[in-house]
């Protein structure tokens, strides 16, 4: 029993370490899974999130380099925000370097002159709204210390902080420049945390018409400007009720460019597309950025559920146990669990399931052995659906499995008993008992001997 109790003991904390780095390894993995419509879109990119889940349920060329054209401006509002605190009392005068900049680009304008003193607040209702592309020049002229390079390079460090990978910022206005650029995927997250971490912008870009205060240039009532967004407008076709906002961007080189919010029965959605034609066969203006939008939205409302795919606690599978004390059997479960935004016309029993069991963890029978601690994790669930994972959930051992000290120990005793080392030894044994006998048996008929021959002297 002493034998036993040293060889056990090693291999349970050599059982404990492994279930330690077992369970770092297999942490959660759950990838969102997205749909695809009975449609087809005109934009070139898209991405669609449900704001309320943080679950992307529609994408379409998300990672290609597009241009962000005047959605740049949802990036230039942001750094504002970050270093003005009081709106409605900080001032900024329009420099001429701002207009000497945008000479004959056929920029956007709200109509500032040069040394004219504008409010923050009408600087960015006109930057979002008017998409004036003046206002984000004053902007980033004073907000970068009178240097609009190192506004530019605020916003690309606020990029790399928000977790775009695929965008550049060379100005911050959005007029075309080949280094100045994004991709769908990009320009939803930095859309995304714009609306949840900046109300104020939110407030501004949602509004369908605004007028500007007087300045020391212009009189009261100068400019009442409406949102770019058609969407936003009752007296247009275009007009969508469930549509909020948010920026648009046009520019020949990068298509029409859009990015609005939706909200309906509770169920809000931040979608971004880009890249939609600015001109049909024929050279006439188009504007099926908006048919896009309204289409995606109808599909997402009308289609989609916040559903529950899989259950913790759910058993999926079990596995032998060796030297099982209270059992010969493990049950495993899922860890957690999944829940999702899911397309009602889609069954989830077409899933498909994917069992995949760790096999360092198993024995050469595919068994384990005992001690198994509840909660132990020996493997994934997985489903996927036309080869796209939706989840992956950990499985867990349901109960503890002590183990038991007469199975071991016999186990191990056939086995030291049946191992070559031991026949080797038996054999060797065996044969010494042999030579031994003869040696004995030798020795005694010698003695026998000389004791004949001594009676023969006498």
């Amino acid at each position: 029993m002493t034998f036993c109790k040293k060889r056990t003991a090693p291999l349970l904390i050599a059982a404990i370490l492994l279930m330690s780095m077992l369970c770092t390894l297999f942490s959660v993995s759950s990838s969102a899974i997205t749909f695809t419509p009975n449609f087809t879109i005109s934009s070139e990119a898209a991405v669609m999130i449900n704001l309320d889940k943080d679950a992307v349920v529609y994408t379409k060329n998300a990672d290609k380099k597009m241009y962000p054209a005047s959605l740049t401006k949802i990036m230039t509002a942001m750094i504002v925000l970050d270093n003005v605190s009081d709106l409605d009392n900080t001032y900024f005068e329009a420099p001429l370097a701002v207009f000497d900049e945008l000479y004959g680009q056929n920029a956007s304008a709200v109509g500032l002159e040069r040394g004219e003193v504008v409010s923050v607040t009408d600087l960015l209702y006109s930057l979002m709204l008017k998409s004036a592309c003046e206002s984000a020049g004053v902007l980033a002229y004073h907000v970068g210390g009178e240097s609009t390079a190192n506004f530019v390079d605020m916003m690309n460090a606020k990029a790399k902080e928000i977790g775009c990978t695929g965008t550049n910022f060379v100005n911050p206005h959005g007029l075309y420049d080949d280094k100045q650029y994004t991709n769908a995927n990009d320009m939803a997250l930095i859309a995304k945390y714009a609306v949840e971490n900046y109300p104020k912008l939110v407030e501004i870009a949602t509004t369908p018409e605004y007028e500007m205060h007087a300045t020391n240039v212009h009189s009261e009532g100068w400019a009442h400007i409406y949102h770019t967004n058609s969407m936003l407008n009752r007296s247009s076709s275009y007009y969508y009720q469930y549509a909020k906002g948010f920026k648009t961007g046009t520019l020949d080189e990068s298509g029409r460019n859009l990015v609005t919010l939706g909200s309906r029965d509770g169920n809000n959605y931040l979608l971004v597309t880009m890249g939609s034609p600015m001109y049909d066969e024929n050279g006439e203006s188009v504007y099926h950025h908006y048919d896009d939008h309204k289409m995606l939205y109808e599909w997402a409302f009308e289609n989609f559920e916040y559903k529950q795919i899989v259950q913790s606690n759910q058993e999926i599978t079990e596995l032998q146990v060796k030297f099982g004390e209270s059992s010969d059997f493990v049950r495993l479960v899922t860890s957690e669990s999944y829940s999702c935004m899911w397309l009602k016309t889609i069954d989830t029993s077409r899933l498909t399931e994917k069992i995949t069991i760790d096999e360092s963890l198993l024995n050469e029978d595919g068994t384990v052995t005992a001690p198994i601690s509840k909660g132990q994790v020996f493997g994934t669930y997985s489903l996927s659906m036309s080869g796209e994972e939706v989840c992956s959930i950990p499985l867990a051992a349901q109960d503890d499995v002590t183990l038991s000290q007469l199975a071991y120990s016999w186990d191990k005793a056939k086995q030291f008993i049946s191992s070559g080392w031991f026949v080797a030894a038996a054999a060797i044994a065996a044969a010494l008992i042999v030579i031994y006998a003869i040696i004995f048996a030798v020795s005694k008929k010698k003695k026998k001997h000389r004791r004949v021959k001594r009676k023969r002297k006498f």
